[in-house]
């Protein structure tokens, strides 16, 4: 197993503000930024990396920008058609144009690959188009944030940009044809009454989007159509940790589905920083969820950027993602990189977020700020000979010249909990990170542990002294209210799953376990639970039933951590207790309802 990560770095001219990968080419690095406007001696540059070497970074072609305009602040690719990549850009126009009330700051640029036969080596990077999409004329306004949906094969992407420092806040939306060539359209613009911290579009259908942005305490969500808009709805807020007034505050935002978000959120005053992946709401009536949470080191006070990759994507917006491996990096104020692993899983229509655990830190990655950060593609091959060591690759770049390229080991997962059948297709598989990622401590658990049986060791004395149970210890009796002190008074019980089916079984049926589908939602969320003898009726009335033993891997888990959930099973009852017993559909609509509760 790889328990290195290779390492190659590059120092240029000016500093940097942004990077991006060719999406279909993950040795192709582009990286810009500059001195800005005025004479300076620092130019405003956009500049193309060869990273085909894990080692070492080459520069292979750039373009030299305006003196006189304002530097590269962002930075997407689109399309790619033959040997010519499509770039888009924020480069805000000269200060002389923004007092006349003109501000192109949406640039398109291309990057043309030489042909083969090609007589001069190089890449050759080309101004294709420029124009201004925001409406409001603010001279102190600029084009802070850019993003582009996933790439899918002939569809087309939808990108948006936000302003910064503008007294009037907005978001423009544009169309990206999978045509490539430059081309783009406007789709249209929203009012936004806070600047967006972050954003994200991800594909929902063909033409069919939804945008996600965040301010520092909000998160917001738009669906996009054909022919619509819709107005934000905000479906998160921070609300202050119980007894304190400052609320933490949303840095970056990106998409894991059309379900889950993933944002960094800063700790008020500089107090450390967390992961947080939030489900989305599947209902127009209810809010998002948090569904997973990490911290990041606790060196790291406040975070500056979050890059994301999916190992194993869907190959359209209509098919399910499956079970896949997200690699997660997330920059911090100290130059350092926090690496970590995310796990998607889904069984029927059950999508769960799961083992948000670090793998590695990379220190003192620059030095200086950190200012963009992203994943190089990555497409599985397609054959399983191939003796190549898998990457993927981390970019980073810093207003102190420097690009710095990461490459992450990969290895081929297979799943275990599939059996495989003699003759039949061979197991699933995917690709993983190959380093380890890292538990908690065990002195920490050990610790957290210790302190929690001693303090339910003196809880459970302090009651049998209040109850007059067993000799006194403490002698707190006299000291605690009359009503503390009454005699225990016999109740009912919570029934386990092993009392629901000791109640049922021996009526010379089997026994059956399934949700009541019209029955009302518990305190967890969750539809009720019905335990009886079964009949073959009841199938055209509630649906087919399946013994234990014949489910799923995937379903046994869901239905595990369903009934403990709300008490029915623990781990110590075993799984010995559901054998021969049947169980009713966790797909379909009552899938739904439990994923969302679990």
């Amino acid at each position: 197993m790889a328990n290195r990560i290779p390492t190659a770095k590059i120092t240029l001219s000016y500093p940097l503000y942004s990077c991006a990968f060719d999406p279909t080419d993950p040795n192709q690095l582009i990286v810009a930024g500059g001195g800005g406007p005025g004479r300076n001696g620092v130019g405003n540059k956009i500049t193309v990396l060869d990273t085909s070497n894990p080692d070492e970074l080459s520069e292979v072609g750039g373009l030299e920008l305006s003196a006189n305009e304002d530097n590269v602040t962002t930075l997407a690719t689109g399309p790619r058609k033959d040997r010519n990549l499509t770039v888009f850009a924020g480069v805000n126009s000269s200060p002389e144009d923004i007092k006349k009330g003109k501000n192109e700051h949406f640039r398109v640029f291309g990057i043309s690959q030489p042909a083969k036969s090609a007589k001069t080596s190089g890449v050759r990077v080309s101004e294709v188009t420029r124009d201004a999409l925001f409406l409001h004329k603010d001279a102190s306004a600029y084009q802070r944030l850019l993003r582009l949906s996933h790439p899918y094969e002939n569809l087309a992407q939808l990108g948006a940009i936000a302003t910064g420092l503008s007294k009037e806040s907005e978001i423009a939306l544009f169309d990206v044809p999978c045509s490539g060539g430059g081309r783009w359209k406007s789709r249209g613009r929203l009012d936004i009454p806070k600047e967006a911290m972050d954003l994200d579009v991800v594909q929902t259908g063909p033409d069919t989007y939804q945008l996600a942005y965040c301010d520092d305490h909000e998160i917001f969500t738009v669906e996009v159509s054909k022919t619509e808009i819709s107005d934000p709805k905000c479906v998160y807020t921070i609300t202050p940790d119980e007894g304190a007034t400052a609320r933490a505050s949303f840095k970056s935002l990106r998409y894991l589905t059309p379900g889950f978000l993933i944002t960094v959120v800063n700790r008020p005053n500089s107090n450390g920083v967390a992961l947080h992946g939030y489900r989305l709401p599947a209902k127009e009536q209810e809010n998002a969820r948090l569904a997973i949470k990490a911290r990041l080191p606790k060196g790291v006070s406040k975070a500056t950027g979050l890059a994301v990759r999916n190992l194993s994507p869907a190959s359209s917006p209509s098919e399910k993602q499956g079970e896949t491996q997200f690699v997660v990096a997330v920059a911090g104020n100290d130059a350092s990189v926090s690496l970590f692993t995310l796990e998607h899983k889904s069984a029927a229509s059950v999508d769960l977020l799961a083992e948000l655990a670090p793998f590695h830190v990379l220190k003192n990655v620059h030095p200086s700020n950190i200012t963009g950060i992203t994943f190089s593609p990555f497409t599985p091959p397609k054959s399983s000979k191939s003796t190549a060591e898998l990457t993927v690759k981390l970019a980073t770049v810093g207003v102190g010249f420097t690009t710095v390229v990461h490459s992450i080991p990969l290895k081929k997962h297979v799943d275990t909990s599939v059996s495989e059948r003699k003759g039949g297709p061979p197991r699933p598989s995917r690709y993983v990170v190959a380093l380890k990622s890292q538990g908690e401590s065990p002195l920490t658990v050990i610790t957290l542990f210790t302190i929690v049986i001693l303090i339910l060791a003196i809880v459970g004395q302090a009651f049998l002294e209040a109850k007059d149970i067993g000799r006194p210890v403490f002698g707190i009796k006299p000291y605690l209210p009359t009503s503390w002190t009454s005699p225990l008074r016999k109740v009912s019980e919570t029934n386990s799953i092993k009392d629901l089916l000791s109640n049922v079984q021996g009526q010379g049926h089997p026994v059956v376990i399934r949700h009541v589908k019209d029955g009302e939602a518990d305190a967890h969320g969750l539809p009720p639970l019905h335990v009886g003898a079964h009949n073959e009726e009841d199938e055209e009335t509630h649906g087919p039933t399946v013994a234990w033993e014949s489910l799923d891997p995937k379903e046994q888990d869901i239905w595990k951590l369903r009934l403990k959930k709300t008490g029915h099973w623990v781990e110590e009852m075993g799984e010995s207790i559901f054998k021969g017993v049947l169980f009713g559909e966790i797909g379909g609509a009552i899938g739904n309802i439990v994923g969302e509760a679990l």
